[in-house]
């Protein structure tokens, strides 16, 4: 079976319309982007990828491509699997992982407080509030406290559980999320009483069937705005995001078959209308907002790393050319990027070999292997002196004035 399941075009053969894509952007009137990149990591959770060295390691070389910072889970489910004990060994891998991007040079993290163990989440739908919300204070004691030992620059953003419309992270009703809000500000109210809080919400067509349809949930959201700081939208085209009945991307198109053809799959990575709709209400909002997550995975059916390269690549262009009609438009643009992730995270049992050999996506979303090997995505063109990655260059591009469009010839 080939690699390139989804026949993605070469790098050659993408240069023609990469191009003629160049020379037809809208331009910018002037200035650059003032953007905050992130990337998303999961390997404090587990010893064989949390010890001080591969952390270490890691985050060094995620700071060579222009990545700002991280951000990863104090994850309350597997911190304290059972009321009261705390998982000591899990809780110094992330303060280790703290202390690793510090001596990487990257910014403070962001930090997130998520996943419930299962009892907190049966305290709370069997009618134990506030029994519940006792708990998560006491879970936010021990985060902050982990956070003051670990040292460093001090936390600015936490983000509160994860994709508030995805009943699977967040069993929490949206009337309740506030109250959640006043304890983490009332815990850290001394270590950083300027702390920012972050809701996270999911983009996508399927999330209806984990939770609430993105567009239903956001006069929801909106209700409870005034408990956050910074608004979140996380969207994965391709992957947990395809276009409804609505959003005609080409009529010549059949998406019947399976897997998708290459037009099909290059039209499915640029469909921002619903992504698109979404950041116009939120950025009427008077709040700081952001892409949360992106990402492919590098496997198939979705073509491997050629198309994952593929994606971020057409991905972001076509977000450049967004950010530049909001700023045409008046209106606010999103002061921060986060790309999902940093590395493979490892198969921990026979359940997750099983799912990877199925389209299921989620083992194969870094931008490395697991054994931190780095994928196309994070390699550059043989010979460049200053030794860029294709990462580094798209972050590059979006952070630069949007030049102007001139009449080229494109090359055949």
């Amino acid at each position: 079976m080939k690699e390139n399941f989804l026949n993605i075009p070469s790098a050659s053969e993408l240069a023609p319309e990469r191009r003629k894509e160049k020379d037809e952007a809208k331009p910018e009137r002037e200035g650059e982007f003032d953007l905050d990149i992130f990337v998303t990591d999961h390997s404090p959770d587990n010893p064989d990828t949390g010890s001080p060295e591969k952390l270490r390691e890691l985050y060094k070389d995620v700071a060579r491509d222009g990545v700002d910072r991280i951000r990863y889970d104090f994850h309350w489910g597997k911190l304290e699997s059972q009321p009261g004990e705390f998982d000591s060994e899990l809780m110094e891998r992330y303060k280790d992982a703290k202390r690793a991007q510090t001596e990487a040079g990257l910014k403070e993290p962001i930090i997130i407080l998520s996943n419930p163990p299962a009892w907190a989440v049966k305290l709370y739908k069997e009618g134990g509030k506030e029994d519940f919300y006792s708990a998560f204070e006491e879970y936010a004691e021990e985060v902050k406290n982990a956070l003051e030992r670990a040292g460093g620059e001090k936390i600015t953003t936490i983000q509160i559980l994860n994709e508030l419309n995805n009943k699977v992270f967040t069993p929490v009703a949206v009337e309740d999320i506030p109250r959640m809000c006043q304890i983490v500000r009332e815990v850290f109210k001394d270590y950083n009483p300027d702390l920012k809080l972050m809701a996270t919400v999911n983009a996508n067509s399927l999330a209806k069937l984990v939770g609430s349809d993105a567009k239903d949930f956001l006069p929801e959201l909106k209700k409870i705005k005034g408990s956050f700081d910074r608004i979140s939208i996380d969207n994965y085209p391709g992957t947990w995001h395809f276009p409804d009945k609505e959003a005609k991307l080409d009529e010549s198109l059949d998406f019947s078959e399976w897997p998708p053809t290459k037009g099909v799959f290059k039209k499915l990575v640029k469909q921002f209308d619903l992504l698109k709709k979404m950041m116009e209400e939120v950025a009427t909002w008077g709040k700081d907002y952001d892409l949360g997550e992106t990402g492919l995975p590098s496997k198939l059916p979705w073509g491997g790393e050629k198309s994952q390269r593929y994606f971020y690549d057409a991905f972001f262009r076509e977000f450049k050319h967004l950010m530049v009609d909001f700023k045409e438009r008046g209106l606010k643009l999103p002061s921060t990027i986060g790309l999902y992730e940093a590395i493979d995270e490892p198969k921990r049992n026979l359940k997750d070999e099983i799912l990877n050999l199925t389209p299921f996506p989620e083992f194969s979303f870094g931008m490395r292997t697991g054994d931190g090997d780095r994928k196309m995505i994070l390699r550059g063109k043989q010979g460049r002196e200053d030794g860029s990655s294709q990462l580094s260059e798209i972050i590059d591009y979006l952070r630069a004035p949007m030049e102007k469009s001139k009449d080229k010839k494109v090359e055949k």
